[in-house]
């Protein structure tokens, strides 16, 4: 039982009898609270020890065939419909209600009162091109509820400036930041307020003043109704090099090349006249850094151990240094060393419970490679290269983790990025779908708060400055756990495309989460996980499947 006496009462006389009663009655309650604390653990307990004798169940795990089967039929064919409670926003009148809430919230803002308590009221410089629809641009400019700004265009366009703001015409821009507003586009009337209260922001919190701010943005037809919202992550400088993602809708500080600081605004803030096509490419990596790689696989079964294997040797442009930690049940393992050895690999045993962590850390204690690759055995490499851009990759010294995006059997998507915050504390967004209009990055290389174990790539020496992975994390989080640390010291997590790689998800072992792990999760980074993932958007809602809550908090975490 806790004593509150030695806390209450140091060095001083003995309480008197009320006194002493009343602390009695509180020690009392407090062991009372604590019975009740280890009874619930107890009980938290002998629940999950319920639900993994029912996931292992055979017909549970029948069940559980039977709806993965459904989901990615529907993830293939329908993609693009509503579902559940989610809208994928591509619909008139699903938009048109997203844009009237968000015009809603945005006007019910004191803008004006807000901006006077700001240290630092940048001046914008707006450059508008001469074209079709130069006077709608100009006219969403003049309206703008930010007062600090000035306008540089062309001479046969200063006849439709309103006498009254004329004065903000110049024939040079002069502020420290610039946007260009292209003739037919449009800006939001709250855009060139957000995006000084960014700067602004950046000038409190005592960070480096952005070199870029960009915005969210969609597409206004002829008839002046807003669709195709474009929704963006946060900074992805790997993003960038597949495609222009940041769009036009930009405000950059005057005579920067570089771009140290970058912020994004979550908010749809310029209106593009015509809706163009996303253009993207294949990153093109500098194979000239490429090292061997040493992949390490935990398994219990050699089937898949040969096929995972066979697929790596068909693929891989160099042979990798190879370890199979193989969890032994009984025997000593001899079909599995004869399996590996054929491949050049070498075969850890280990008894216990399966313990992804502390397997890989063996494994991970022999290598002597420079690069480490963690791959589950139901992975299938099927595109040579794979393992170059992995390499390559990790080469570069701001990169601390690398992922692949994983498919289904079917094509679907298995992972691509882990999204904190997203169900039981972490999810993979776009699962079983094939493609994303509202998230049109998903396949694509980027920038990601975590990515999944099953094809972890990662330096040697940051993996031993990590010191591994987190053995309190036995079966799941430790990847996610492993992630957020490697972002912690300021390196950069990214999930790439190397071509097709198949997961055949949890075909060696049966999936389920502890409350220890859970807990352990939201005890280390709870604040991280209350906080809307920055590479992801707040727009969608924090399920798997990428839509938009139809009736939640659109604008949630700004």
């Amino acid at each position: 039982m806790v004593s509150f006496w030695p806390i209450l009462h140091p060095l001083t006389m003995p309480p008197d009898d009320d006194s002493l009663q009343r602390i009695e009655a509180l020690e009392r309650k407090v062991a009372r609270l604590e019975q009740e604390a280890r009874r619930s653990s107890v009980q938290r307990a002998l629940m999950d020890e319920r639900i993994l004798v029912l996931e292992r169940n055979r017909l549970f795990r029948l069940w559980n065939k039977v709806y993965r089967a459904a989901a990615n039929l529907y993830g293939r064919f329908g993609s693009g419909k509503r579902y559940g409670g989610l809208t994928d926003l591509r619909t008139p009148g699903d938009y048109e209600q997203w844009v009237n809430r968000e015009q809603h919230q945005m006007e019910s803002e004191d803008h004006r009162g807000d901006i006077a308590t700001w240290a630092s009221q940048p001046l914008i410089s707006v450059t508008l091109n001469e074209g079709p629809g130069a006077d709608e641009s100009l006219r969403s400019v003049v309206g703008q509820c930010y007062p600090n700004w000035e306008l540089c265009l062309p001479a046969k366009l200063i006849d439709h400036v309103p006498a009254g703001q004329r004065s903000r015409v110049v024939d040079h821009p002069t502020g420290e930041y610039r946007l260009v507003l292209h003739a037919g586009d449009r800006l939001s009337p709250h855009a060139l307020y957000f995006y000084a209260q960014a700067l602004a922001q950046a000038l409190k919190d005592d960070d480096d003043s952005p070199d870029m701010v960009y915005a969210d943005e969609d597409h206004i037809d002829g008839n002046g109704d807003r669709k195709d919202p474009l929704f963006k992550p946060g900074w992805s400088p790997e993003l960038l090099m597949s495609t222009m993602y940041v769009g036009r809708a930009i405000v950059s500080r005057s005579g920067s090349s570089e771009n140290r600081c970058v912020r994004h605004i979550p908010r749809v803030l310029y209106h593009r006249a015509v809706a163009e096509p996303l253009q993207h490419s294949t990153p093109q990596y500098n194979l000239s850094s490429v090292s061997r790689l040493g992949v390490i696989i935990c398994s219990r079964e050699v089937r898949q151990v040969y096929e995972c294997l066979d697929a790596i040797r068909k693929t891989a442009a160099a042979a990798p240094e190879l370890f199979v930690v193989h969890h032994l049940e009984s025997g000593e393992g001899e079909e599995m060393r004869q399996c590996v050895t054929s491949f050049g690999g070498t075969v850890i045993p280990y008894r216990g419970p399966f313990h992804f962590a502390r397997m890989n850390n063996l494994a991970a204690a022999k290598a002597t490679s420079p690069c480490l690759l963690f791959m589950n055995d139901d992975i299938i490499v099927l595109k040579a290269g794979w393992d170059q851009a992995i390499a390559a990759t990790l080469a570069r010294t701001e990169i601390g983790v690398a992922g692949a995006i994983l498919e289904y059997p079917n094509g679907t998507v298995q992972h691509a990025g882990v999204v904190v915050g997203m169900g039981d504390g972490a999810g993979h967004c776009g699962r079983f779908q094939m493609s994303s209009e509202l998230w049109p990055w998903l396949r694509m290389s980027r920038d990601v708060s975590a990515v999944t174990g099953a094809m972890l790539g990662i330096r040697s020496e940051v993996f031993q400055k990590m010191r591994g992975f987190d053995e309190a994390f036995p079966v799941n989080y430790n990847d996610v756990d492993l992630c957020l640390r490697v972002r912690e010291v300021g390196l950069r997590v990214v999930c790439l495309n190397v071509g097709k790689v198949i997961h055949r998800e949890s075909q060696t072992r049966v999936g389920g989460t502890r409350h220890e792990e859970r807990e352990e999760l939201y005890k280390r980074w709870g604040e991280v996980l209350a906080k809307p993932d920055e590479f992801y958007s707040v727009h969608l809602a924090p399920t798997e499947r990428i839509g938009s809550s139809v009736g939640g908090n659109l604008l949630h975490g700004l």
